[in-house]
């Protein structure tokens, strides 16, 4: 799995780490072709997700909701998933 990572400290606290990898092992484990741009803002992270198939969507979709369930994270997601053919969601900070 790529991943891009923008405007990025260089330190990153514990949790954020963490946070990090358990959505990396949960992604690439759907897909592990797929690219992922995540961009830090001051107030939030915007994810941006192409995968390597269209049949993959449905997929991660639901993996990603399971995983932000299980963390009580809100996600804000983007309606336009199957014009663009990715999923962009974004978490608040």
């Amino acid at each position: 799995m790529l991943i891009n990572r923008k405007f990025f400290p260089k330190i990153l606290p514990e949790n954020e780490i963490t946070y990090f990898a358990h959505l990396e092992g949960v992604l690439s484990s759907v897909d592990e072709l797929a690219s992922l741009q995540i961009t830090k803002t001051q107030e939030s992270y915007t994810f941006r997700l192409a995968p390597s198939l269209p049949k993959y969507n449905n997929l991660l979709l639901e993996e990603i909701f399971k995983l932000h369930n299980i963390f009580n994270i809100r996600l804000e997601v983007s309606k336009s998933i199957k014009s663009t053919g990715t999923i962009v969601f974004k978490i608040n900070l």
